[in-house]
Protein backbone atom coordinates (compact mmCIF):
# COMPACT_ATOMS: atom_id res chain seq x y z
CA UNK A 1 0.00 0.00 0.00
CA UNK A 2 1.24 3.53 -0.72
CA UNK A 3 0.18 7.16 -0.59
CA UNK A 4 -0.79 8.78 -3.86
CA UNK A 5 0.85 12.16 -4.39
CA UNK A 6 -1.44 14.97 -5.57
CA UNK A 7 0.63 18.18 -5.98
CA UNK A 8 -2.31 20.37 -5.07
CA UNK A 9 -2.62 24.08 -5.70
CA UNK A 10 -1.86 26.31 -2.71
CA UNK A 11 -2.21 30.02 -2.03
CA UNK A 12 0.60 31.17 0.24
CA UNK A 13 2.68 28.97 2.52
CA UNK A 14 2.06 26.59 5.39
CA UNK A 15 3.57 26.62 8.87
CA UNK A 16 5.22 23.50 10.28
CA UNK A 17 4.04 21.75 13.45
CA UNK A 18 6.39 21.66 16.42
CA UNK A 19 4.84 18.46 17.81
CA UNK A 20 2.62 15.60 16.68
CA UNK A 21 0.47 13.93 19.33
CA UNK A 22 -2.80 12.97 17.63
CA UNK A 23 -4.52 11.62 14.54
CA UNK A 24 -7.93 13.25 14.07
CA UNK A 25 -10.39 11.48 11.78
CA UNK A 26 -13.09 13.18 9.68
CA UNK A 27 -15.64 12.37 7.02
CA UNK A 28 -16.17 14.62 4.00
CA UNK A 29 -19.97 14.65 4.51
CA UNK A 30 -20.26 14.13 0.74
CA UNK A 31 -20.96 11.03 -1.35
CA UNK A 32 -18.09 11.74 -3.73
CA UNK A 33 -14.88 13.72 -3.79
CA UNK A 34 -11.12 13.48 -3.49
CA UNK A 35 -8.18 15.57 -2.31
CA UNK A 36 -8.34 17.86 -5.34
CA UNK A 37 -12.05 18.51 -4.88
CA UNK A 38 -11.65 19.23 -1.16
CA UNK A 39 -8.69 21.48 -1.92
CA UNK A 40 -10.98 23.48 -4.20
CA UNK A 41 -13.59 23.79 -1.44
CA UNK A 42 -11.00 25.06 1.01
CA UNK A 43 -9.37 27.45 -1.45
CA UNK A 44 -12.81 28.94 -2.05
CA UNK A 45 -12.91 29.72 1.67
CA UNK A 46 -9.67 31.68 1.22
CA UNK A 47 -7.64 29.02 3.02
CA UNK A 48 -4.03 28.33 2.02
CA UNK A 49 -5.10 24.92 0.75
CA UNK A 50 -6.71 21.66 1.82
CA UNK A 51 -7.02 21.38 5.58
CA UNK A 52 -6.46 17.60 5.84
CA UNK A 53 -3.13 15.84 5.53
CA UNK A 54 -4.62 12.68 4.00
CA UNK A 55 -7.83 11.79 2.15
CA UNK A 56 -9.06 8.19 1.81
CA UNK A 57 -11.38 7.41 -1.11
CA UNK A 58 -14.16 4.76 -1.02
CA UNK A 59 -11.98 2.32 -2.97
CA UNK A 60 -9.23 2.64 -0.35
CA UNK A 61 -6.84 4.88 -2.27
CA UNK A 62 -4.94 7.19 0.10
CA UNK A 63 -4.22 10.64 -1.29
CA UNK A 64 -1.86 13.19 0.18
CA UNK A 65 -3.42 16.51 1.10
CA UNK A 66 -1.65 19.27 3.01
CA UNK A 67 2.10 18.56 3.43
CA UNK A 68 2.49 16.13 6.33
CA UNK A 69 4.81 18.20 8.60
CA UNK A 70 2.59 21.29 8.46
CA UNK A 71 -0.19 22.53 10.74
CA UNK A 72 -3.57 21.41 9.44
CA UNK A 73 -6.87 23.27 9.20
CA UNK A 74 -9.43 20.67 10.23
CA UNK A 75 -10.10 20.77 13.98
CA UNK A 76 -10.00 24.38 15.14
CA UNK A 77 -7.48 26.11 17.35
CA UNK A 78 -7.70 23.33 19.94
CA UNK A 79 -6.91 20.51 17.53
CA UNK A 80 -4.85 21.70 14.59
CA UNK A 81 -1.52 22.47 16.23
CA UNK A 82 -0.42 18.97 17.25
CA UNK A 83 -2.40 16.68 14.97
CA UNK A 84 -2.56 14.97 11.60
CA UNK A 85 -5.96 15.24 9.93
CA UNK A 86 -7.37 12.30 7.94
CA UNK A 87 -10.59 12.64 5.94
CA UNK A 88 -12.57 9.68 4.59
CA UNK A 89 -14.90 10.42 1.68
CA UNK A 90 -18.50 9.68 2.65
CA UNK A 91 -21.54 10.65 4.72
CA UNK A 92 -21.14 8.51 7.81
CA UNK A 93 -24.24 9.92 9.48
CA UNK A 94 -26.11 7.95 6.76
CA UNK A 95 -23.88 4.93 6.14
CA UNK A 96 -20.59 3.37 7.20
CA UNK A 97 -17.18 3.68 5.55
CA UNK A 98 -16.25 0.96 3.09
CA UNK A 99 -14.12 -1.99 4.17
CA UNK A 100 -11.41 -0.70 1.82
CA UNK A 101 -11.39 2.67 3.60
CA UNK A 102 -11.02 1.12 7.04
CA UNK A 103 -8.26 -1.19 5.81
CA UNK A 104 -6.38 1.78 4.36
CA UNK A 105 -6.96 3.88 7.48
CA UNK A 106 -5.52 1.13 9.67
CA UNK A 107 -2.49 0.83 7.39
CA UNK A 108 -1.97 4.61 7.47
CA UNK A 109 -2.16 4.73 11.27
CA UNK A 110 -0.33 1.55 12.25
CA UNK A 111 2.17 1.04 9.46
CA UNK A 112 2.90 4.60 8.35
CA UNK A 113 2.24 7.13 11.12
CA UNK A 114 3.01 5.15 14.30
CA UNK A 115 6.53 4.15 13.17
CA UNK A 116 7.30 7.80 12.36
CA UNK A 117 5.71 9.59 15.31
CA UNK A 118 5.25 6.98 18.01
CA UNK A 119 1.92 5.84 19.47
CA UNK A 120 -0.31 8.77 18.57
CA UNK A 121 -3.75 9.22 20.11
CA UNK A 122 -6.47 8.39 17.57
CA UNK A 123 -9.68 10.38 17.87
CA UNK A 124 -12.57 11.90 15.95
CA UNK A 125 -13.31 15.48 14.97
CA UNK A 126 -16.25 15.28 17.41
CA UNK A 127 -13.79 14.77 20.28
CA UNK A 128 -12.30 18.22 19.84
CA UNK A 129 -15.18 20.30 18.43
CA UNK A 130 -18.99 20.45 18.65
CA UNK A 131 -19.76 18.32 15.59
CA UNK A 132 -21.04 14.83 14.72
CA UNK A 133 -18.04 14.23 12.41
CA UNK A 134 -17.04 11.57 11.42
CA UNK A 135 -20.63 10.42 11.90
CA UNK A 136 -22.60 7.95 13.99
CA UNK A 137 -21.82 5.04 11.62
CA UNK A 138 -18.06 5.33 11.90
CA UNK A 139 -16.84 1.95 13.30
CA UNK A 140 -14.80 3.10 16.30
CA UNK A 141 -14.96 -0.30 18.04
CA UNK A 142 -13.44 -2.01 15.00
CA UNK A 143 -10.74 0.61 14.65
CA UNK A 144 -9.73 0.64 18.29
CA UNK A 145 -9.81 -3.15 18.67
CA UNK A 146 -7.47 -3.53 15.71
CA UNK A 147 -5.06 -0.97 17.14
CA UNK A 148 -5.25 -2.65 20.56
CA UNK A 149 -4.49 -6.07 19.06
CA UNK A 150 -1.46 -4.59 17.38
CA UNK A 151 -0.37 -2.96 20.66
CA UNK A 152 -0.61 -6.29 22.49
CA UNK A 153 1.93 -7.81 20.09
CA UNK A 154 4.35 -4.91 20.56
CA UNK A 155 6.71 -4.00 23.39
CA UNK A 156 7.16 -0.35 24.25
CA UNK A 157 10.72 0.80 24.74
CA UNK A 158 12.57 3.89 25.88
CA UNK A 159 15.97 4.98 24.63
CA UNK A 160 18.34 7.24 26.54
CA UNK A 161 20.55 9.48 24.42
CA UNK A 162 23.06 11.29 26.63
CA UNK A 163 20.74 12.60 29.37
CA UNK A 164 17.53 12.67 27.34
CA UNK A 165 15.01 9.81 27.44
CA UNK A 166 13.07 9.29 24.20
CA UNK A 167 9.75 7.42 24.30
CA UNK A 168 7.56 6.08 21.51
CA UNK A 169 9.86 3.25 20.42
CA UNK A 170 8.22 -0.10 19.69
CA UNK A 171 9.73 -3.57 19.36
CA UNK A 172 7.54 -5.81 17.21
CA UNK A 173 8.38 -8.96 15.26
CA UNK A 174 12.07 -8.42 16.12
CA UNK A 175 12.02 -4.99 14.45
CA UNK A 176 12.43 -1.66 16.23
CA UNK A 177 10.13 1.20 15.22
CA UNK A 178 11.21 4.70 16.15
CA UNK A 179 9.70 8.18 15.67
CA UNK A 180 12.18 9.65 13.21
CA UNK A 181 11.88 13.30 14.26
CA UNK A 182 12.30 12.59 17.98
CA UNK A 183 15.34 10.39 17.38
CA UNK A 184 17.03 12.80 14.96
CA UNK A 185 16.47 15.85 17.15
CA UNK A 186 17.78 14.03 20.22
CA UNK A 187 21.00 13.44 18.28
CA UNK A 188 21.27 17.15 17.51
CA UNK A 189 20.01 16.97 13.94
CA UNK A 190 17.31 19.04 12.27
CA UNK A 191 14.41 17.50 10.37
CA UNK A 192 12.90 19.22 7.36
CA UNK A 193 10.25 18.38 4.77
CA UNK A 194 11.20 18.85 1.11
CA UNK A 195 7.85 19.47 -0.56
CA UNK A 196 9.24 19.27 -4.10
CA UNK A 197 11.03 15.95 -3.57
CA UNK A 198 8.38 14.61 -1.14
CA UNK A 199 11.21 13.65 1.16
CA UNK A 200 12.19 13.99 4.82
CA UNK A 201 15.61 15.62 5.11
CA UNK A 202 17.79 15.12 8.18
CA UNK A 203 20.65 17.57 8.61
CA UNK A 204 23.28 16.37 11.06
CA UNK A 205 24.84 18.39 13.82
CA UNK A 206 27.92 20.38 12.86
CA UNK A 207 30.67 20.39 15.47
CA UNK A 208 33.01 23.36 15.90
CA UNK A 209 36.67 22.52 15.47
Amino acid sequence: MKIQETNLEVKGSFKNRTKTNRVIIHHSDSDTGNAKVINGWHLNRDWTGIGYHFVILPDGIIERGRPEPTIGAHSGAGGNGDSIGVCLIGRFEKYAPTEAQIKSLLWLIKEYLFPKYGRLKVMGHKDVMATACPGKNFPWDKLYSSIKEDDEMAVEMKIKINDKIITGFILKDNLSYAPVRALAEALGAKVYWDEKAKMVLIQGRVENE
